[in-house]
């Protein structure tokens, strides 16, 4: 095993994460304002930017089986040159007639991508280290992801001023051809499966024993993972929704105070990997529900703001401090919590179970968010009523959280 946390193979690993995510978010921000521009239509770009997230969501779970069964290595490179080639043969087809279908099917491909890439990248990451640097590989490799989240957006924004969107597919086409190259040079360790039989057969028995796992064997780990989901479905949606119905609308602020807490919520996430790779070590996984505790406790001061009318800058500058620290709390609970459910599942059920945690997430997300998107528009006169009644729901969870993760420490 691996006695340092950047070794060769997981060095390797970060970089050609570094070169396709960027590529990956600098392009789909692009195509996206492409989208945009040419029907200037928010219903078509909404419709799909949803559709698009589908395949990832939907086949997630499978890419984890596949990652189990192959290879990870392989398919990180397989599917890097295939990314490479659907962007190059878009490029080349690429008309003004065809241009919106033509994205909507690629952006479509690159989320079916997706749900194979990540269960391999975030499964491979406790294959190459030693268990005490597993927390600090996570935060790295949630560092890489919060990187390209924030600054991919901006220089996709800047390159597209500036050069129109030819230019920036050639660039992500080359950018996952590089990764590729790159990603043939690792070793990941890897144990053939002996169980054969029909694609039917062996997505049934994946299938089963992963479940079998969880219910039976390790329902720490399943609850775990379902108070991951509910916090994302809580805390993320309070966020993306409530910030800027609180600053844009109950407070009537511009949109460049929203753009302000916006980076300041950026720089949370990734201060929040970072702390989470420092001190994670030192946090007990029985204490993680602090952490989920917390994030309900500190959104009460936000409700109480709009419960007695303080001044306009008091609320927003309270806006944006409390949901950058629940920002940096929910980056850290992330970090440790993955890494904990890593070190407790086998090394043959790894993809399948980083699968499940990848589609748990982002199911949660969309739907806390269309269901706090109605209930700002039904409490708009108060919404201190929603804000407080979140929080705590939030703490409640937290608390729910204690015996699981105290289960899942001790084990």
């Amino acid at each position: 095993m691996y006695e340092k946390l950047f070794n060769k193979n997981f060095t390797m690993v970060v970089i050609g994460q570094i070169i396709s995510l960027f590529g990956n978010v600098i392009l789909r921000f692009a195509l996206s304002l492409y989208i945009l521009d040419a029907t200037g239509s928010a219903t078509i770009f909404g419709s799909i930017m949803a559709v698009s997230m589908l395949p990832t969501i939907i086949l997630s779970p499978f890419g984890g089986m596949l990652a189990d069964r192959v290879n990870r290595r392989n398919i990180m490179v397989a599917l890097d040159f295939t990314t490479a080639a659907i962007v190059f043969v878009f490029g080349l087809v690429l008309n003004e007639n065809s241009a919106v279908p033509a994205i909507a099917v690629v952006l479509i491909l690159l989320s079916l991508i997706q749900a194979f890439y990540q269960p391999s990248v975030q499964s491979s990451v406790p294959l190459l280290q030693k268990e005490n640097h597993l927390i600090q590989a996570n935060s790295v490799v949630n560092q890489v992801m919060a990187f390209s989240n924030l600054l991919g957006p901006v220089l996709g924004g800047i390159l597209y001023g500036m050069f129109g969107v030819g230019p920036i597919i050639v660039i992500s086409g080359i950018s996952f051809f590089l990764s590729a190259v790159l990603e043939i040079f690792i070793h990941i360790p890897f144990t053939p499966p002996t169980e054969k039989g029909n694609i039917f057969h062996i997505v049934k028995s994946d299938f089963k024993d992963s479940m079998r796992f969880m219910i039976w064997k390790r329902s720490d780990i399943l609850k775990a993972l379902l108070f991951t989901g509910a916090i994302s479905f809580f805390v993320a949606a309070v966020a993306i929704v409530g910030k800027p119905y609180l600053i844009r609308i109950t407070l009537g602020l511009s949109a460049e105070h929203y753009g302000i807490t916006e980076g300041c919520l950026g720089a949370a996430g990734i201060l929040g990997g970072i702390a989470a790779g420092v001190i994670g070590t030192k946090l007990k996984t029985k204490k993680l529900y602090y952490l989920m505790v917390l994030m309900g406790i500190f959104l009460v001061p936000v409700g109480l703001a709009f419960m007695f009318n303080a001044p306009t800058f008091a609320s927003y500058l309270l806006i944006t401090i409390v949901f950058s620290a629940n920002q940096l709390l929910y980056c850290m609970f992330s970090v440790l919590i993955l890494s904990v459910i890593q070190q407790k599942t086998p090394n043959h059920l790894l993809g399948k179970i980083m699968a499940y945690v990848s589609t748990v997430v982002m199911c949660s997300q969309p739907l806390g968010q269309a269901l706090y998107g109605v209930l700002f528009d039904s409490f708009t006169s108060n919404v201190y009523v929603l804000l407080i009644a979140t929080a705590v729901l939030i703490a409640a969870i937290g608390l729910l959280a204690k015996k699981p993760f105290y289960s899942l420490d001790s084990k």
